[in-house]
């Protein structure tokens, strides 16, 4: 059992540093350039990528671009001058959905490590051994698959081409991710980067025309929200995955905080140590790390398609998120001076005198703290920090991490 590789989301440079400092091996990011499936986040100048991969080279990371979009003919050349800009950057590898584009790009740069999106439908060991046959790295096995079924396809491929498996994040209603229905209904297309979600709208029984959508009517709201999807969380079956053989667990969630990144990056990452550390995995703790990646903003929890197909996996009442707590900032320093601590706090969330937050460190223990005295930047003395990101000023007794995140739980 080889060390597995911990790949997270990276919306925006600062999720991506947050990313690496709570223990992401790996981060997947797009460039503003687009070929992306998140159009809406804040995609990587080439400046950034530059400086994203000179950061992953000094410490040991690696930085994965995606490029997959559906593209259309006029697209394809632009994906593989594209490519060719990402290999002189020095990335450690891209992501493709579309053969026609892999099959251009590969034959341009054969020395550019690609990754087969979950988009290309990856179901079975004979569709890996053809993307390895073709030239890719690594697979990023579908989300449809059982446990069973991607123990199956790891010991028939495992040693051939790496696999990529989602652990955690949100699901799509559609096969891999391949949907038609934002692109129907509002013009924005899902499989170019720009999906507006309509899976989590709620629809109403109709008796109009003969191409209305009927649906059974929730008694409570006169709506049902059909085709939302829970969150997938596989935190509890990590154990069983890293035996499994695959090569890499992946976290969805580039349009989400850095809360999201942190918190979630930070569990799954103290669960591998041990894992690869050969400590007994209890219940209890497998408990309190649920705990924590409950404090993020997120669906229900399902195991998707993982232990029993497609049971509970949806949520038909409601498309609301759940969170067990408040992201209230981000320390942007903390220095001792006279014995104590000046604590700079980047403020996300509004919080006052007398709140007891919580210091979430990348290392080390989360901190609980009864917030005393705190003055903004001008050194007046505030009871409240209302604005969001203003530099809020603490005097502690003890060191918190640069780059900690702080919560207030609910």
């Amino acid at each position: 059992m080889g060390k597995v590789e911990l790949l997270a989301p990276g919306g925006s440079y600062s999720k991506m540093m947050t990313a690496f400092e709570y223990g992401a091996d790996a981060v997947y990011i797009g460039t503003d350039a687009g070929f992306g499936l998140r159009a809406n986040c804040d995609n990587f100048s080439r400046e950034e990528i530059i400086s994203a991969v000179k950061y992953a080279n000094e410490h040991g990371k690696k930085i994965y671009v995606t490029l997959n979009i559906f593209p259309r003919d006029d697209d394809v050349e632009r994906m593989v001058a594209q490519a060719q800009e990402l290999h002189r950057m020095g990335v450690h590898g891209i992501i493709v959905s579309d053969a026609g584009a892999f099959t251009a790009i590969h034959a341009k740069v054969p020395d550019l490590s690609i990754h087969v999106s979950t988009q290309a439908n990856n179901l079975n060991s004979y569709t890996c051994r053809f993307w390895k046959n073709m030239g890719a790295t690594r697979v990023n096995l579908a989300r449809e698959l059982t446990f069973e079924e991607i123990k199956n396809i790891a010991f028939n491929v495992g040693r051939d081409i790496e696999l990529e498996v989602f652990v955690h994040g949100a699901m799509c209603m559609s096969y891999s991710g391949r949907c038609m229905l934002s692109d129907y209904m509002t013009g924005r297309s899902s499989n170019r980067g720009d999906c507006a979600q309509p899976c989590r709208w709620e629809y109403i029984q109709s008796n109009g025309t003969c191409d209305a959508i009927y649906v059974e009517e929730n008694n409570t709201t006169g709506g049902t929200y059909l085709f939302n999807s829970k969150d997938l969380c596989l935190l509890p079956y990590l154990p069983e995955l890293v035996k499994s053989g695959v090569h890499s667990l992946k976290i969805e969630g580039r349009m989400k905080s850095e809360f999201y990144v942190a918190l979630v990056v930070r569990a799954y990452r103290k669960l591998l140590d041990m894992i690869e550390g050969g400590e007994n995995i209890t219940p209890d703790i497998i408990e309190a790390l649920l705990a924590e990646v409950n404090m993020v903003s997120h669906r229900e929890y399902s195991t998707g398609f993982f232990v029993d197909g497609t049971k509970g996996s949806q949520i038909y009442t409601s498309s609301s998120y759940v969170r067990g707590a408040d992201y209230i900032g981000l320390v942007s320093e903390c220095e001792e001076k006279d014995g104590a601590f000046h604590l700079l706090l980047s403020q996300r969330s509004v919080f006052e005198t007398g709140d007891t937050i919580e210091f979430v460190q990348p290392c080390g223990n989360i901190i609980p703290y009864v917030v005393g005295d705190m003055f903004n930047d001008a050194g007046e003395k505030i009871t409240r920090a209302p604005h969001a990101k203003m530099n809020v000023h603490m005097t502690l007794p003890f060191f918190v991490k640069k780059g900690s995140i702080v919560r207030k739980v609910l």
